[in-house]
């Protein structure tokens, strides 16, 4: 089965953007990226930035011997590691009962979100999630306070399964998660 080719979307004023997977060479974009989104303090529920090149290096060979996916963003009038605007990860879940089942997580950085880019890198990923992996299904999650988040997960197709009040206590305040699912099959039906 082959991997998704390149895809070049024209977003932000006529800015040249490829969505393909993420390379060795991309592991201090990813990770300036995600450092980035991590400082707004609003979409990740996590506090420790990830700077060491052992921690980007583990988690890119822990992609590859998992067996899960990684798709980036790319603006290609930057320079590493400025040309990571986004990325969309794939992962397995830990019980070997889920094995049909990848979770998903999308950050885009600040500047470039509401063009275009979390929706085509999540389409990609969804399609290759099928034909390459052969899952049948994706979850992700999210704060209940992330409206662009929620417009663009339910707007793709994903249904909301349940909410966990309380989940996440950051900056003094508490935060209800909101969990969804999505059942690829239904997805590639509506979107050949």
């Amino acid at each position: 089965m082959k991997k998704i080719a390149e895809i070049t979307i024209k977003a932000l004023d006529n800015t040249t953007i490829t969505i393909r997977h993420v390379k060795k060479s991309d592991m201090h974009g990813v990770w300036k990226n995600f450092n980035e989104v991590l400082e707004e303090g609003i979409y990740l529920p996590v506090f420790t930035p990830v700077y060491t090149d052992w921690e980007k290096k583990t988690w890119y060979e822990n992609l590859k011997k998992e067996n899960e996916m990684c798709l980036v963003a790319e603006d290609n009038g930057l320079k590493p590691p400025y040309n990571i605007v986004g990325q969309c990860e794939l992962s397995n879940l830990q019980w070997e009962a889920s094995i049909h089942v990848f979770s998903l997580g999308i950050i885009v950085k600040k500047d470039y979100r509401d063009h275009g880019l979390g929706r085509a890198l999540i389409d990609g990923a969804i399609k290759e999630a099928k034909t390459v992996y052969n899952k049948e299904k994706i979850i992700l999650s999210c704060f209940s306070t992330n409206d662009r988040g929620i417009h663009l997960y339910e707007s793709i197709g994903f249904k909301r399964v349940g909410v966990r009040k309380k989940q996440f206590y950051m900056n003094s305040t508490y935060y209800d998660e909101i969990m969804y699912e999505l059942f690829i099959d239904d997805y590639m039906n509506e979107h050949p």
